[in-house]
């Protein structure tokens, strides 16, 4: 096996909108810490294999598109060899445009500038290939994570940043992933070139209310394995199916949002991840395959009371938006089922990839998708180290359970973050398990 891997620094300039919360004054003043693209290149046997995250809050099928295809040209990896994800910062670019008309220009600018520089950085990886080892650990992780749905004891649905009172709960509606994974890969003289870090936890801790660039937990988890591993390694953080994931514990009132908080939780990450690494051991890595396969989504069905409900909001509240740390007012999901309501397509198109390195088994998913779904793809596979990479090759949004539907809560209400069809999660699952039964078979 041989591997590179590098940091490229993303940090926007000050001015840019920050995406993933509403909010009427949401121009960046500065950085707190930089956003990095981070990228490792692994080969076997002539075939390589590129993983690319980004400390964005998503990157659309067409960004990874542009980004795959201009690698491509340049190295001659294969497309369908390339994954690309997101880490889900809360406190990074509206690259998206979710809650929007449409991407802020500036944004657009910057996106297309960190697409080029990108795909000039990573074509340099080939020339800095050299040999290399590669390791597991696992372990397991319980009191970072909570599902953020909250069953209350009158039968409705709040979440946990709504911050209810603790006596008016009945139970969380769902559960957490609480494995870790690191798959360390050192040269031949035992120094680090990279980790990959999987875990399932939603980065919106800061939800950018301090103004400033940042990569939220993941940029003391970041720091934390350096002091550890060494500065030159590459840190490559993928999160999970963290749809319904984040770090709100109900039940502590104490619990804060700023960086402190954020602090706690990265390092903390930290500690179980050095502490893993003492168990860390080397693995199969053959064979060295990656499968890709574009499949198609349903979206859901408008209906003629949703836009009559729409236009109702919209007459009455005007262009009045109020501002929200979290979750999304009316106001805004009436322009959002507005906009959906034009689209002519019952579909989307998206991508999956089921990457085997031997022992080990890495399934993305191109969206927010609920906890459930990333356990059952752990649970079908029949490879003991599963991991799932979520928000990859695309930003489909909320992959909710068919039972979430019928409950109700922040991530089933229509928008362009929620739009697909009640289905689409076990329509997702099913294509996700035949391409590891591709693999498991051949």
């Amino acid at each position: 096996m041989k591997a590179a891997a590098k940091s490229i620094d993303i940090t926007p300039p000050a001015g840019l909108p920050i995406g993933g919360n509403v909010r009427d004054d949401d121009i960046a003043r500065g950085v707190h810490d930089n956003l990095y693209c981070n990228a490792i290149l692994l080969e076997e046997e002539g075939k390589r294999i590129c993983f690319i995250s980004f400390d964005l809050l998503g990157v659309t099928y067409e960004t990874c598109e542009a980004i795959k295809i201009g690698i491509s040209q340049k190295t001659g990896i294969g497309p369908e060899n390339i994954l690309i994800c997101a880490t889900h910062t809360h406190s990074g670019p509206d690259v998206l445009g979710i809650f929007r008309e449409k991407i802020d220009d500036r944004c657009k600018k910057y996106l297309e500038e960190t697409i080029k520089k990108v795909a000039d950085e990573i074509a340099l990886l080939p020339s800095e290939l050299k040999d290399a080892c590669l390791s597991i650990a696992k372990s397991h992780v319980y009191d970072l994570s909570f599902n953020r749905r909250l069953i209350m004891k009158d039968g409705s649905m709040k979440m946990n940043f709504e911050n209810p009172d603790i006596d008016d709960v009945e139970r969380e509606a769902g559960p957490i992933d609480p494995e870790l994974y690191a798959l360390v890969i050192n040269d031949t003289d035992n120094n680090p070139i990279a980790i990959i870090i999987n875990f399932t936890l939603h980065p919106a801790i800061l939800v950018g209310k301090d103004w400033l660039w940042s990569r939220d937990y993941i940029n003391y988890l970041t720091n934390d394995i350096k002091k550890h591993l060494g500065n030159n390694t590459v840190v490559f953080f993928a999160n999970g199916a963290e749809g319904n994931v984040n770090h709100i514990n109900y039940k502590d009132k104490s619990q804060g949002r700023g960086f402190e908080e954020a602090e706690r939780i990265g390092s903390s990450l930290a500690n179980y991840v050095i502490e893993a690494l003492n168990t860390k051991k080397p693995f199969n890595i053959l064979p060295f395959k990656c499968i890709s396969k574009k499949i198609k989504l349903p979206l859901r069905e408008i209906t003629k009371e949703d836009v009559l409900w729409a236009k109702k909001i919209i007459k009455e509240r005007g262009d009045f938006i109020p501002s929200l740390l979290d979750g999304v007012p009316d106001e805004i999901y009436a322009r959002e089922i507005l906009k959906l309501s034009k689209i002519k397509d019952k579909e989307v198109e998206t991508e999956i990839q089921v990457i085997r390195i031997g022992d080990v088994l890495i399934a993305t998913l191109p969206g927010e998708v609920f906890v459930e779904f990333g356990l059952r793809i752990k649970q079908s596979s029949p490879f003991e180290n599963t991991m799932v990479f979520g928000l990859a090759n695309d930003m489909v949004g909320y992959v909710p359970t068919e039972v979430a539907f019928s409950e109700g809560g922040y991530e089933i209400k229509t928008a362009w973050s929620s739009k697909l069809d009640p289905k689409a999660g076990e329509i997702l699952l099913s294509h996700i398990v035949d391409l590891i039964d591709n693999h498991s078979t051949n």
